[in-house]
């Protein structure tokens, strides 16, 4: 099983980009992330591609969606807690199988500028929630994956100079103990276990050349529940996606799942 994940920042700008990514990879399962529209307006490709849809749209901005080919039974994820439903950052399946395999594709906040006190607090609690939805899945020994955009410099190499990042949003001590929170639920952080820190990044700006520089920042992750982390045969980042025309600023991370 093929499992990927894109912070895509707008579908319908990038659909060409994603139809590549499907032409060459194949993925049993596609996370997006920022697809930046609403439920009827996403592109009508997995269709003809024998994927379904799952989606949590917004108008113009944050969006989640998952593709699953037509092949694979499943149901959706329902989330209850107030927060989810403030913006569209989560969505999730149950795939019928074996495994009673889980997967939770998210978007996480933000959180600039951390002066903000509203929009630092909201990721604090974010997190917050989303670590509640983690825990007790882990507990009653649910095989998980946790996928998507985290927003969070989880080590300080996961970017050049991570110093001048302290007082941002994304490496405050504060979203890092967070993410931390979730992954001492019982989650491995697949990247870990086939890069240093600060050999891979997933993320480049499109200001001050930072694509040119190789300027960039490791906050996209796949975290994983026991069994399956050793069910890991590899995980790619597609690199050169961040180098095509009109690019997003972030690239496809895939998994492979010897299931």
């Amino acid at each position: 099983m093929i499992v990927c994940s894109w912070n895509i920042n707008s579908i319908r700008m990038r659909e060409n980009l994603l139809l590549e990514l499907i032409n060459s990879l194949n993925p049993d399962v596609i996370f997006l992330q920022e697809i930046k529209c609403q439920d009827n307006e996403f592109p009508s490709l997995y269709k003809e591609k024998n994927y379904n849809l799952v989606i949590n749209g917004e108008k113009g901005k944050y969006g989640v969606a998952i593709l699953i080919k037509k092949k694979i039974e499943f149901e959706e994820i329902n989330f209850e807690s107030d927060i989810f439903k403030c913006e569209a950052r989560i969505c999730g399946i149950k795939i019928k199988n074996n495994l009673n395999l889980h997967l939770i594709n998210i978007y996480a906040p933000n959180g600039n500028p951390i002066e903000s006190k509203d929009k630092f607090s909201y990721k604090i609690k974010w997190y917050g929630e989303l670590h509640k939805v983690i825990k007790k899945l882990i507990n009653s020994k649910i095989n998980l994956i946790l996928a998507g955009d985290f927003n969070v410099l989880e080590h300080q190499d996961d970017v050049q100079d991570f110093d001048k990042w302290q007082n941002d949003a994304l490496g405050h001590i504060s979203s890092r103990k967070k993410f931390r929170e979730i992954l001492f639920s019982g989650l491995t952080n697949i990247v870990r276990l086939f890069y240093k820190p600060g050999e891979i990044y997933s993320f480049w700006d499109y200001q001050k050349a930072s694509w040119e520089r190789n300027y960039g920042l490791l906050i996209d992750h796949f975290l994983l529940s026991p069994k399956l982390s050793c069910l890991v045969e590899s995980i790619f980042f597609e690199k050169e996606y961040r180098g095509k025309q009109k690019p997003s600023d972030h690239i496809p991370l895939w998994i492979k799942l010897s299931t």
